[in-house]
């Protein structure tokens, strides 16, 4: 069976995403594996792209004289990199929205080279690799299985050494130990949750991959992310109430949940971490008291891309906790980091994204829906609920993926 350019890179690129933790330096330059694969998959498709242009009808030769300008081949370079449908004009504007405002992130932030370091890693690269594959309109069923194959690949190296690591605790890194808390391949166990949770909802859109959906499940509650299961649960409630047939039986199930974490005993753990109880919690608070205070006075730029914890320091005076690199919400460290445009740009294309889904159903339920449309919106749920207390973006891994999922909608 012959795969074409597009479905080669997209498995490629979402069976390695976990390949950002192999760091190393070409010169000067610090790189990851990752980067590496992303660039060239850059160029490949960019090169695809030229060459189906050159391919196309020659125009008439006065009016191709005519168009032998900067301007006029700018325009048309733009055109041909990403050519806009009606239905993509909310993605285009917000797309072009955070390309300004990493820019200006640049421009604002303390430490100019992190920010383009992080500029580029989480959101050109990723992008550019986006805007190509759509560009090049490659065949959407094949992508879709290109993309679930390699997200699979990667969950089930994942959770393999997860399970390993919980068999053998000595293979757990000296932090978690005492905790027993899984990291797998990662560096800390939240970053376990943050991979897999968006994964587990688009894993239990094919038959051959519920089993590892299933599992990944139990690699979240081994890393004891209580954010990441509740980031499923918000994904799995929104594929039982979107249908009809499961709406009555989800909503029962999801009140019995409620009521068991909020009135069991023995519950009395995961309550406390839902409602921002614990230690845990409380840094939470914290935090997001401090990146408010900061971004009042920095409400259009926020701190600059890698410049929060440079930034939130004047305003920071709770002892005995330490500033994070990130203020734990999604759209707080995206205020932060790109500023108000920035912000504007990621809600444009999250309306587009769900706009996109729901657009030939005139219900309020997904019955009639593309069939596989209704899992990716999952997943980004499962982003989003999780984004309400960690930053599921702001990481080469899960910046790819969120493009890699905006691919699949758009196609």
């Amino acid at each position: 069976m012959k795969y074409s350019l597009p479905e080669i890179i997209v498995f490629a690129v979402a069976a390695l995403l976990p390949t950002y933790l192999i760091r190393f330096h070409i010169g000067p330059f610090p790189t990851t594996v990752l980067e590496v694969v992303l660039i060239g998959a850059i160029a490949a498709l960019a090169t695809q792209k030229i060459v189906i242009a050159r391919s196309e009808p020659k125009r008439a030769t006065r009016q191709s004289r005519e168009n032998i300008t900067m301007v006029a081949l700018f325009t048309r370079l733009l055109r041909r990199l990403w050519p806009p449908r009606n239905d993509d004009t909310l993605l285009t504007i917000g797309s072009a929205l955070i390309f300004i405002a990493t820019t200006v992130g640049i421009v604002v932030a303390p430490d100019k080279r992190a920010a383009l370091g992080i500029a580029k890693a989480f959101f050109w690269e990723p992008m550019a690799l986006a805007w190509l594959i759509i560009a090049i309109r490659p065949d959407k069923e094949k992508i879709w299985r290109a993309c679930l194959g390699g997200f699979a690949l990667s969950a089930f190296i994942v959770v393999i050494y997860g399970l390993l690591q919980y068999a053998h605790p000595a293979l757990i890194p000296a932090t978690w130990t005492a905790e027993r808390r899984i990291t797998s391949v990662f560096d800390y166990p939240n970053a376990v949750a943050l991979y897999l949770a968006p994964l587990t909802a688009l894993l239990l859109s094919s038959p051959v991959t519920i089993a590892l959906a299933l599992f990944a499940v139990v690699i979240i509650i081994l890393a004891k992310s209580a954010g990441g299961l509740i980031a499923v649960a918000g994904a799995l409630f929104f594929l039982g109430v979107i249908k009809k047939k499961t709406l009555a039986t989800t909503t029962i199930a999801a009140i019995v949940a409620i009521l068991i974490v909020l009135l069991l005993p023995a519950a009395a753990g995961l309550r406390d971490q839902i409602l921002l109880r614990d230690w845990s919690g409380r840094v939470h608070q914290i935090g997001w008291k401090e990146s408010f205070a900061m971004l009042k006075d920095h409400p259009l730029f926020g701190a600059g891309l890698d410049g929060f914890k440079t930034v939130v320091a004047p305003y920071h005076h709770a002892q005995g906790v330490e500033i994070f690199q990130y203020p734990h919400n999604l759209f707080l460290a995206a205020w932060s980091e790109i500023g108000l445009m920035g912000l504007i740009g990621f809600a444009l294309i999250l309306i587009w994204f769900f706009k996109s889904i729901l657009a030939d159903n005139p219900h309020p339920t997904l019955s009639r829906a593309r069939a596989r449309g209704k899992y990716a919106a999952a997943a980004m749920i499962a982003i989003l609920v999780h984004g309400l207390v960690d930053v599921p973006y702001f990481k080469n891994d899960l910046a790819m993926m969120f493009w890699l999922f905006v691919v699949l909608v758009a196609l």
